[in-house]
């Protein structure tokens, strides 16, 4: 693990959730991505599953109140590709040594996909700052992240993979320091209809389940606190 926080992880530890975006063209991508972070939700994965993935990137790089990132991240080529387009952040389904690499020396937040001890234990190795324990939402629920804590304390980890509104604050009681969300909150069907409102009062929604249950976020810009 490394020493230096990439900036993206201490910012997740403020704000609690990642929003993968999911969308079938980049304008419905972009216009998602901006519901999002209205709703109060600033740490967007614009997957490379959308079309012309690293112009979506792009576009919201310039605005200063996102962290954008890259998500499904499977190759070398993507991590490059993603990092110059302005992404601060990758995220992957799994574990590429080589993705691994690119994270390393760009300073970036890598945060790979693993579920069993071994491969979060072989994602650590790699260099990963964050472990998407992924699809810990439907396989294994909170109860699962509460069992491999115990010999894994010290392992940031992010539930991911069938993340709701009822199970995100039981994943942080558990031990998880953020939880990804993907079609709970970003749904590419209501991307694909145009349907940004429903998208925005989504997001809205996950954080006030946040602050009802005592974990409000932090305002953009304050320092993390450990």
């Amino acid at each position: 693990m490394s020493h230096a926080e990439p900036a993206a992880l201490s910012l997740i530890r403020e704000r609690r959730f990642m929003a993968a975006i999911r969308a079938p063209r980049p304008e419905a991508a972009l216009g998602a991505a901006r519901a999002v972070a209205r709703g109060g939700i600033p740490l967007l994965e614009i997957t490379f599953t959308v079309p012309e993935a690293t112009r979506v990137m792009a576009e919201l790089a310039r605005d200063p109140d996102v962290v954008v990132g890259a998500g499904t991240v499977l190759t070398k080529g993507q991590a490059e590709a993603a990092l110059a387009a302005g992404a601060t952040f990758l995220v992957a389904p799994n574990l590429s040594l080589e993705v691994a690499e690119v994270a390393r020396a760009a300073g970036v937040m890598f945060c790979p996909g693993a579920f069993s001890t071994n491969e979060i234990l072989a994602a650590v190795a790699a260099g990963a700052h964050l472990i998407k324990v992924y699809p810990v939402g439907v396989a294994g629920g909170p109860d699962y992240i509460r069992v491999i804590r115990d010999p894994l304390p010290d392992v940031p980890m992010m539930a991911s993979g069938g993340t709701s509104l009822d199970n995100v604050v039981p994943f942080l009681e558990a031990g998880c320091i953020a939880c990804g969300l993907g079609g709970a909150l970003a749904d590419a069907r209501l991307a694909a209809a145009g349907d940004i409102a429903a998208i925005e009062s989504r997001a809205r929604a996950f954080v006030r389940r946040l602050e009802d249950a005592g974990w409000a976020p932090a305002p953009m810009g304050r320092p993390a606190s450990g």
